[in-house]
């Protein structure tokens, strides 16, 4: 992914990202948020708290299938790039967000 994003950065000015970034970018993005998710499922939190970690993973499957569908679409690297940013952003912000409700709620 690293590769790719000085690609990206290569192709600043173009007005729509090249196919082999925006697949190894997002196809990387969308490994990694799920890879996430197989490893959290094997903690026994996963088991404890089901109600906490079920919103997560459904969050983060949502943010995989971004990361799919900002492929296809391959925007404007800047665009693409803030894109991407945003899709790893909203798992980390569901699990906060949840995290905080759930210990109030206790």
């Amino acid at each position: 992914m690293g590769a790719a994003m000085v690609d990206l950065v290569e192709h600043s000015h173009a007005a729509r990202t090249p196919s082999a970034t925006a697949w190894v970018l997002c196809g990387g993005a969308a490994v990694v948020i799920t890879s996430t998710m197989l490893v959290a499922a094997t903690l026994p939190a996963w088991r404890a708290k089901r109600d906490l970690y079920r919103v997560l993973s459904r969050t983060c499957a949502a943010a995989a299938v971004g990361c799919l569908a900002l492929d296809a679409a391959r925007p404007a690297p800047p665009l693409f790039g803030l894109v991407l940013i945003a899709l790893f952003l909203i798992p980390w912000w569901a699990a906060v967000t949840c995290r905080l409700r759930h210990e109030e709620a206790q």
